[in-house]
Order: structure tokens, then C-alpha cells, then sequence
């Protein structure tokens, strides 16, 4: 076990409220209490009390007030105390949490825990736990106490139970690579080795794997081997020799190598020291939460996310006269030349040279016409249609802006759009001979990789991606940067240039410049730039001159008191509640309520329910009633934010769209449901008498209102606004409203939120979403009211007003809000509550760190900075290792594993998995029978990837929506909703409910086009 002697208390202090959670569920056995006290850490007294909590409640409450005693204590070293007492008690994997200078990464710490809870129904039937005992002991996985905890609830329950104890117990004590390692071996020596093979295909047991807590270590030492020197940890020190430079180049491509065959189960990431902070800070511990939101009813309370999805960014406007001149000739049809400013030369000269670069600079300081001269340098020096460039950003709606102004500028090259709407995104490699840029969304590129139509990424010759800070987790660009890493590794193939653009890097969860700096230093190497990045240095006076700062207001909401609006719909809630009562799961689920019904928990806890009634409630009639009972609970939750910043009548327009909605199918109804129909209406009908009472008015929407009409009267004509709410619900309706306030002024307001996807019920489509824009842009309209779509892309010169209602979101949101302001002399307002405003100073203060650390890195040493991103690089190669074989383990189910996809909401049988096909993204039913069992109406026409939309399906029994109908090649598709749905097990009725289509434990044939006719026998 490593030294501790030389970390203070401040930080082990520190690091045990960041892993908390994790550490209190271990402590699941009560001989840690009298190990406490026998360290001085717990009084007698606490030791009787715990000891009693451990026998009579639950271990993990008996742990967190074990814990909030020690948390309490003022004893000297107390912390270095603790380590010692989990030390002596055998608690490996709490002491790595507290003492060691790097953990492993979160995929590869959670994976075992992961398969365990996709497998468990599958061991519950087939293993007894009594048989792992004896093994388990001898590795030292239990402890006797687990021993005989797990013999006990076998003997007493059933062996089902015993293995969820026995899987809980062995999670308690090792690192996570040893307990798995320890426990898919103790398997193969017990006679299960086909659970130990489900569980990892490609793992040797036993006596072939050889001891399972060698791995590391050997894996470990071999990287020393091939590293001759290691950087210091301190990035500023003296640079290496250039031997060792070239040794540590050497040991790079070694290790690549080497982790190809080294087994999955095996791998353990060693970063160094200074590594260890910011994954502290990255990771979120998982309390237990196991049910995902619910999609659909995101969609109108939050889209606190969306900005990452459906409008990407776009900084090409000035806010001084020439270039506010240029971006306007941007939209002219005439041809233009261009030329650069002395701070846009310098930007884009690491990449004029070829390398690799991420282009940092203020929103409004023309980071596109920067791009486009990038683009031109790097076509116009080599043979003609040698060279392919892309430009991607994150929406189609950009990407069309984007490729006009390519083909305006750049009229010498052939510049072609592929956008999702016909057949042109499947075949991509049709299109690179006979063009030199493409431009496109990351998504089609990743799908094309994905189905063979581009076999690598070396096709291309130049990648740009548009507002690069997306690159982070799951998002189109950090999996295209995984990719383009993963070749990188393994073939001699020249791969293509990277460039990425961006006003606000950001800096993740840091709290400290130099977790900052680790934050922007692992999109650097998921982009395989090397620092110093392209910022402006030697042109800094030029650069400043078109820089705008708006001129920054704060206006304090007014808290209605008395508010009769928000009184009524508490006491709905609190009427819905009890309709709930009585239910196992309900009373579960109580302890977790939060208490404040307006909370942003509240929402989440009845998503929790929804998702919960369906999985483990075995009566389909109560599950539904429940379910049901949440959802108006989520839906009350959310007109108490519509009442929080708008009138009550917008409130009661609220709940009649939902009103309409169950309306249609009330003459199926369960009585629950009838009961919670006619309340809504009751609490619609009682706030529609509030409508004139002067107590109910709010004066904040009223304050809105004012400000823009001598906002704008101030700046003149040429005016534009834009409002930021967070909900479609209150766009919706505060547009509607201002639209209407503003009328005698002259001015019209028109909101702008999110797309129609293929599976939502309501949305902006595309060309709405275009058109609104152009109009605000030409001045049809002087107010635009957004969710945080419009945070990025916005691309109007005229802009001076920006007002922030009670929205905000983090410090790229605050830039990139600010940067909508683009004219001089514009002002940014918040009008915000308190909590709001407290963010909005969090998020100024991570503005300056994220600058701060900027400065930092263009002064670091780069034989350090250039080990540090090889290191987070394998990291993130290992990352897709890890998912990849994950996703194959969940794929691996037999036929005799097939699941029923059954509605979410009323348990109506739809088809089983194994009559589904996937069709680009698309997942669609085959089962000739299935049309028959829906009920269609009308939707309006649009077209998702070449298949064209008309009719939406519902579930026959309780009329909700289970997806749509459309028609590719004469052929009608049913494309089911999976928010809609359940998935029930056929061999054991296990529930399970799946976020994404690509959890679901099957493997779904794929079709290409031209396979549907044929299917159908057409």
C-alpha cells in the first residue's frame, strides 16, 4: 500500500468527501465500529449506537452516521487515524481512494459493477452462492462476516438472495480489477465457467490467467521498462535531453502496441501523479441511482443540455464597423475576397504550417474567416483534388450557414452540403473524388465510419471542427477524436490535420488553475494537438480593438408573497401523493422525495417513480397507476416553473396542453387515472378565477417587458434582443406574451427552441428554426426568446440586447451568451433569483480560471505537456477498449434470452427484440402482425434521413404514443419511440427499461437501403 505520511490532512480530508458515497457502501459489515473505536475514533457510547443501527436498519444509514460522527470529531490527525484503522481492517479499495496519487478511470473502476447489474438476473438463476464461498475466502475477497451473512440469507430466502449479498459483499474490499479478476476466477473454479465466459468472453481462467493481482503490476513495469526517463510532475521543470525525448516517443508506440494484447479485464491506467486532482474532481460518485430520465418529459421542462445538440457555435461576426461590414458581405450573393487582420494571421499560423491546433479566441473576432484561410492555405498548396477538407459543426442548421459562406469565399473550390434529409449521409465516400471541402454534422461522418461506407479517417486530408469544447464524453466529436486515435495507433496511414475552434474551452469541474489546466490539456490530446495552442500573443492591441465587452446588468427577481397560483398546484401535488399511498414501491421511494415540490429533484425523483412502478411492480395495473400519478406530479412540478416566471394564465395553457393530450385517450382510462384527469382539470379550473386576482399577477414578466421596450427605444431601430429562458414551456409562452405587450411599440418577438427530432412530440423543425432566425436577423422580428439552443450559432451583427430570465447554465453558456451581444455599445442583463445569481458568480469565476490556465499552458515545458497528453491519450484509447467490450458482452445473449418490448405505460404486448431491424439509427419492427396492433393518426410530413414521416402510431390500449410510420421505398416502417417502452425477459420476467438503443442485451440485424424491398418481399 503506498505512503500516506506525506499527504496533510486538508487533502485526505478532501478526498474523503469526494468519494463519500462509494466509501460508506462498502462499509456494509459492523466490525469496522469497534475497528473505530479501537483507534480512538469512536466513543463507547457511538460503538453500542452504530452496533445497534447495524443490526437493526440498513448498513449504508448505520455507515453515514458512523461517518458524520468521525466528520465531527476535532482530534488531531484524525484523518491519518481513519487510514489506518481501514488499513488494518482490510480495506483495500478505501485506502487507494484516500492515499494513492492516481485511480484507475471511471469506465474501467465501474465496469465490473456494471455487467453485474446487467448479469444479475442471470446469476441469480443459475449460481449458488454457497458454492463461491470457500473460494472467495481463500482470495480474500470476504471476510467470514460475509460468510455467514450470505449463508444465512440463502438458507433463509432463497439462493437469489444470497447472490445479491454475495454480489454486493465482494465489491467491498479490493480495487475493482481485483475483486472482478478474483470473482470470474473463483467462478471457473467452482464449476461455472460458461457464467465466467458470459461474463467476459475473451477471459483465461483459473490456472491459464495465472494470479489475478499480477496483471497491473507486470503491465506496469513493462511501461518503465520502455520509458527510460519519466518527466517530472512538475510541467515547469527543465526540459529532457533529447535522447530521452526520443525515448519517450519510442515508448509510446510501444505501449499502444502492447495494450492490443493485453486482456481488457487487465488494463490499468498509471498516469502520473498530477493526473490524480482533476479525476478526483471528473468523477460523481453513483449513489445507487439505477433508473434513467425519462427523454419525453425532459424535453418541456429542460433543456439545460440542448445547446450541446441542436445548435452548434458560430463566431464569424465583428463588433467594430469593417467587420460588421464583412460578415453582412458573408450573406451578400456577390463573390468576395478576403483578407485577415494581423491577430487572425497569427491565429492561424501553426495551422498554415500543418499542424495540429486548436484556435482559441473571444466570440465576434471572426475565428470563421480564420478557418476559411486556414482551408484555402491547405488546398491551395498541393496538386488539385488531392487534398479533401471537412468542415463539421454540430447541427445541420450551422453547417448550412457554414457551406454558403465556403462557397461564397472560396468559389475556386467545389464545396458540397450533406445534410441527414435524403440518402446523400450513407454514401459519404461517394462524394470526396469530385469535391475538395465537405461539410457535414460529426453524426454522418460517425455513422459512415460506422457502417464501412469510410473505412478510415485518412480519406481526408484537413478536419475542422466548429466549437471543438464539445469534445468531451459521449458527444459525435469526442467519439470521432477516439477514433481518429484509435488509427492513429494502429496504422501507417497519414492521417488528416486537425484544427478546432473555440471562445470557451472551458474548464469541466476544476476548482484550481492547475485542474484547469488538465481539463483543456485532455481535449488538447483528444484532439491530438500538442500546446501551445493558437491564441493571439504578439497581436494583442489589434486583437482588443475588436473584442466586445457588453456592458453587464443584475436585476433581482421579486418572490411573489402571497403566491395563490403556486398554492393551488401544491395542494394538487399533495392530493396526487396520496393517490400513491399504499404501494411497497411508493413507500421505498418516500425517504427519497425531496421536500421541495418546485425543485429540479422533485422532477428527477418522478422520473425515478415512472421508471421504477414499470420495473419492479409484478401487478401491470398498479405499475400503471403509479406511473401515472408521477407523471402528474412531473407535469405540476413543471407549471410551478412556468408560474415562477410568467402569468397565471400561461400556467393554465400549460396544463391544457397536457390536458388535451390525456383527453384523447380518457375513454381508456384506468379509475386512478380518471381521478388524476379530473383533478387537472379542477386545479385549471381554479386557476382560471385566479386569472384576475392582482395577487396572483407576476411582476417580473411585467419587468421583462419593460426593459426591452426602453432597451430598445434607447438603441435604436436597428435593434435586436434576445431572451434566454431554460424551458420550451416558457418560450413558448413568454414569446407569446411579449409578442402581445410589445405590440403598440411596434416591435414582435418569435421564439426559438429546440428541434423536431424523429421521436418527439413537439419541436421546432429545422427550416422553422431557420427561417425565425433570418426574420430576427432582417428584422421581421426585434425579440427572440431561446432555450439554450441559441447559446451558440446565432450569427446576428445588429444583436446589442441580451437578457438572461433566471436561466444559466456554466462558464462556456456565459460566453457564449455574452457573445450573442455582437454590436458596440450592447448590454447583457441576468434577471435571476438568488441561487441563479450565486451561479452566475461561480460561473465568472470559472471564466477567469479557465483564462488564467490559458496563460498557463502557453508557458509550460513541453517535453512534460507532450508526455502528459500521450498519457491521457492511452486513456483514452482504453476507454473505447472498454466500451467496445462491454457493448459485446451485453450483445452476447442467446435467442433463448429474447425480450418482449412492451408499452411503458399500460404493459400491452408490441413484438419481441428479435422481430426489430435497425436501419441507420433507426430500430423498426418486422413482424407482419405488428400494424394491426396500433392505431394511427395523422402527423405533419417531414423527412428524417431519407424516410418520410406522416402518421404517428399509438399503443391501442392506452393511446400513448409508441412512435411513427414512415415510408422509404414504398415501404411502410414502423420506427418505435424507446422511451415508450419496457423490455421483459422471457425466461424469467425480469423488467428492464433502456435509455438508448444500444443498451438493449441483442443483437439487432442491420439493412442497408436497398434491403427493405426485399424484406418485405416487394
Amino acid at each position: 500500500m503506498a505512503s500516506y505520511e506525506h499527504l496533510d490532512e486538508a487533502t485526505l480530508e478532501f478526498r474523503m468527501t469526494m468519494w463519500r458515497s462509494d466509501i460508506e457502501n462498502c462499509f456494509k459489515n459492523s466490525d469496522i465500529v469497534t475497528k473505530f473505536g479501537q483507534y480512538g475514533l469512536l466513543q463507547q457510547e457511538d460503538v453500542s449506537r452504530l452496533l445497534d443501527m447495524y443490526e437493526q436498519k440498513s448498513s449504508l444509514y448505520a455507515a453515514k452516521i458512523m461517518l458524520q460522527i468521525i466528520y465531527t470529531k476535532n482530534q488531531q490527525r484524525k484523518w491519518h487515524t481513519f487510514v489506518s484503522a481501514i488499513e488494518d481492517a482490510g480495506y483495500e479499495f478505501v485506502v487507494s481512494r484516500l492515499v494513492a496519487d492516481e485511480v484507475e478511470i471511471a469506465e474501467e473502476r465501474e465496469r465490473g459493477k456494471h455487467l453485474l447489474l446487467f448479469f444479475g438476473p442471470h446469476l441469480e438463476n443459475k449460481v449458488d452462492p454457497i458454492e463461491l464461498i470457500a473460494s472467495l475466502l481463500q482470495r480474500q475477497v470476504i471476510k467470514q462476516e460475509d460468510a455467514d451473512r450470505i449463508t444465512n440469507v440463502t438458507h433463509n430466502k432463497s439462493k437469489a438472495e444470497g447472490i445479491r449479498v454475495l454480489l454486493q459483499r465482494i465489491q467491498m474490499y479490493m480495487k475493482p480489477h481485483k475483486w472482478w479478476n478474483a470473482f470470474i476466477n473463483s467462478l471457473c473454479e467452482t464449476g461455472y465457467e460458461d457464467i465466467a465466459r458470459l461474463l467476459e468472453p475473451d477471459y483465461l481462467c483459473c490456472k491459464a490467467l495465472g494470479e489475478e493481482y499480477e496483471t497491473d503490476d507486470a503491465l506496469e513495469l513493462n511501461m518503465e521498462e520502455k520509458m527510460e526517463v519519466e518527466p517530472s510532475s512538475d510541467l515547469n521543470c527543465q526540459p529532457s535531453t533529447s535522447e530521452q525525448t526520443n525515448s519517450m516517443n519510442s515508448m509510446n508506440d510501444l505501449t499502444a502496441k502492447q495494450a492490443e494484447h493485453v486482456p481488457i479485464t487487465s488494463i490499468n491506467c498509471n498516469a502520473d501523479r498530477t493526473e490524480f486532482n482533476l479525476k478526483e474532481l471528473n468523477i460523481k460518485p453513483d449513489n445507487g441511482k439505477t433508473f434513467d430520465r425519462d427523454e419525453n418529459l425532459a424535453d418541456d421542462y429542460d433543456e439545460m443540455n440542448e445547446r450541446n445538440s441542436d445548435f452548434g457555435g458560430s463566431d464569424v461576426e465583428e463588433d467594430v464597423d469593417d467587420n460588421l461590414k464583412r460578415n453582412r458581405d458573408l450573406n451578400d450573393p456577390i463573390q468576395r475576397t478576403y483578407k485577415l487582420e494581423d491577430y487572425q494571421e497569427e491565429l492561424a499560423e501553426k495551422a498554415v504550417r500543418g499542424h495540429n491546433t486548436i484556435i482559441c479566441a473571444e466570440t465576434g473576432t471572426g475565428k470563421t474567416w480564420v478557418a476559411l484561410h486556414i482551408i484555402d492555405k491547405h488546398l491551395s498548396k498541393a496538386v488539385p483534388g488531392s487534398r479533401k477538407a471537412v468542415f463539421m459543426a454540430n447541427q445541420a442548421v450551422l453547417i448550412k450557414q457554414q457551406s454558403n459562406r465556403l462557397k461564397k469565399v472560396l468559389p475556386q473550390y467545389r464545396t458540397k452540403l450533406i445534410t441527414g434529409e435524403g440518402d446523400e449521409s450513407r454514401i459519404l465516400d461517394a462524394f470526396i473524388p469530385d469535391n475538395d471541402i465537405l461539410c457535414f454534422t460529426p453524426q454522418i461522418l460517425l455513422n459512415s465510419l460506422e457502417s464501412g461506407n469510410i473505412s478510415s479517417l485518412s480519406k481526408f486530408s484537413l478536419l475542422v471542427f466548429d466549437e471543438c469544447h464539445h469534445t468531451k464524453g459521449d458527444a459525435p466529436y469526442a467519439r470521432l477524436a477516439r477514433r481518429y486515435l484509435q488509427e492513429k495507433s494502429k496504422s501507417n496511414v497519414k492521417l488528416p490535420q486537425i484544427v478546432g475552434l473555440t471562445a470557451s474551452i472551458g474548464v469541466g469541474r476544476a476548482r484550481s488553475k492547475e485542474e484547469a489546466v488538465e481539463h483543456i490539456l485532455r481535449i488538447c490530446a483528444c484532439l491530438d494537438v500538442t500546446p501551445p495552442l493558437s491564441t493571439v500573443v504578439k497581436n494583442r492591441n489589434n486583437y482588443e480593438k475588436f473584442v466586445n465587452t457588453p456592458k453587464e446588468e443584475t436585476i433581482k427577481m421579486v418572490v411573489k408573497n402571497p403566491d395563490p397560483c403556486k398554492h393551488v398546484l401544491l395542494k394538487a401535488m399533495e392530493k396526487t401523493e396520496e393517490i400513491m399511498q399504499g404501494s411497497s414501491l411508493v413507500d421505498l421511494f418516500e425517504e427519497k422525495r425531496p421536500n421541495e415540490r418546485e425543485s429540479q429533484a422533485y422532477n428527477n425523483w418522478t422520473v425515478d417513480m415512472m421508471n421504477a412502478a414499470q420495473q419492479r411492480v409484478g401487478d401491470a395495473e398498479i405499475a400503471r397507476d403509479i406511473s401515472a400519478s408521477a407523471m402528474y406530479l412531473n407535469v405540476y412540478n413543471s407549471a410551478l416553473e412556468v408560474n415562477n416566471l410568467l402569468r397565471v394564465l400561461d400556467v393554465v395553457k400549460y396544463l391544457a396542453s397536457k390536458h388535451e393530450g390525456e383527453f384523447k385517450g380518457k375513454h381508456k382510462h384506468t379509475e386512478t387515472e380518471k381521478r388524476l384527469f379530473d383533478s387537472l382539470r379542477a386545479v385549471q379550473t381554479q386557476l382560471l378565477k385566479l386569472n384576475t386576482d392582482k395577487e396572483a399577477h407576476n411582476p417580473n414578466v411585467h419587468t421583462i417587458s419593460k426593459q426591452l421596450q426602453d432597451m430598445l427605444k434607447e438603441k435604436g431601430d436597428d435593434s435586436r434582443a434576445i431572451v434566454f429562458v431554460k424551458a420550451r414551456a416558457t418560450c413558448r409562452a413568454l414569446a407569446a406574451f411579449l409578442d402581445a405587450d410589445l405590440q403598440d411599440f411596434g416591435l414582435r418577438a418569435r421564439p426559438l427552441f429546440g428541434k423536431q427530432t424523429k421521436g418527439a412530440e413537439e419541436g421546432m423543425t429545422e427550416s422553422v428554426q431557420t427561417e425565425t432566425v433570418e426574420k430576427f436577423r432582417d428584422g421581421h422580428y426585434k425579440v427572440m426568446v431561446c432555450t439554450s439552443v441559441g447559446t451558440e450559432g446565432i450569427d446576428v451583427p445588429d444583436c446589442n440586447i441580451v437578457i438572461n430570465y433566471n436561466y444559466s447554465g456554466d462558464e462556456i453558456t456565459k460566453i457564449q451568451m455574452k457573445g450573442r451581444s455582437r454590436k458596440k455599445g450592447a448590454t447583457h442583463v441576468m434577471v435571476g433569483d438568488d441561487k441563479l445569481l450565486e451561479q452566475e458568480m461561480v460561473n465568472a469565476y470559472k471564466v477567469d480560471l479557465m483564462r488564467k490556465a490559458m496563460v498557463e499552458i502557453q508557458n509550460l515545458n513541453a517535453s512534460n505537456i507532450q508526455y502528459k497528453i500521450r498519457m491521457f491519450q492511452e486513456n483514452e484509447k482504453k476507454k473505447f477498449l472498454l466500451k467496445d467490450e462491454c457493448s459485446k458482452a451485453k450483445k452476447s445473449c442467446s435467442e433463448e434470452d429474447d425480450l418482449e418490448v412492451r408499452c411503458k405505460h399500460c404493459n400491452e404486448f408490441g413484438c419481441f427484440v428479435s422481430d426489430l431491424r435497425k436501419l441507420d439509427c433507426h430500430y423498426f419492427v418486422v413482424d407482419a402482425d405488428f400494424r394491426s396492433k396500433v392505431t394511427r393518426k395523422p402527423d405533419t410530413p417531414r423527412k428524417f434521413d431519407g424516410i418520410e414521416i406522416k402518421v404517428i402510431m399509438d399503443c391501442p390500449k392506452c393511446t400513448k404514443m409508441w412512435g411513427h410510420v414512415g415510408q422509404r421505398e414504398q415501404t411502410e416502417l414502423y420506427l418505435l419511440k424507446l422511451a415508450q417502452f419496457k423490455f421483459v425477459r422471457t425466461a424469467n420476467r425480469e423488467t428492464f427499461i433502456y435509455r438508448k438503443w444500444t443498451d438493449v442485451p441483442f443483437h439487432i440485424p442491420e439493412l442497408k437501403p436497398g434491403d427493405i424491398s426485399k424484406l418485405y418481399g416487394n
